[in-house]
């Protein structure tokens, strides 16, 4: 995924899988995506969060899957 735009991007895909699934329980995303999430919204409310030792991003526990592409983010 490109730089530009990249915080409103990840918004988007994540608010289109709210819209998407009606019981959302995870986001699963590659390592290197979420490595950048952690740096681009590390100021931010919508950082991802530790929660009880999960990470949590919009309120949902993230699985990291490294055998997905690298732009791979998805809300299931």
């Amino acid at each position: 995924m490109g730089q530009d735009f990249f915080r409103e991007k990840i918004i988007a895909a994540m608010l289109y899988g709210f819209r998407a699934i009606k019981k959302p329980e995870t986001v699963t995303v590659h390592p290197e995506l979420m490595a950048q999430i952690r740096d681009q919204f590390k100021d931010t409310q919508l950082a991802p969060k530790n929660i009880g030792g999960t990470e949590m991003f919009f309120g949902l526990p993230v699985i990291e899957d490294a055998t997905k592409d690298k732009d791979y983010l998805t809300v299931a």
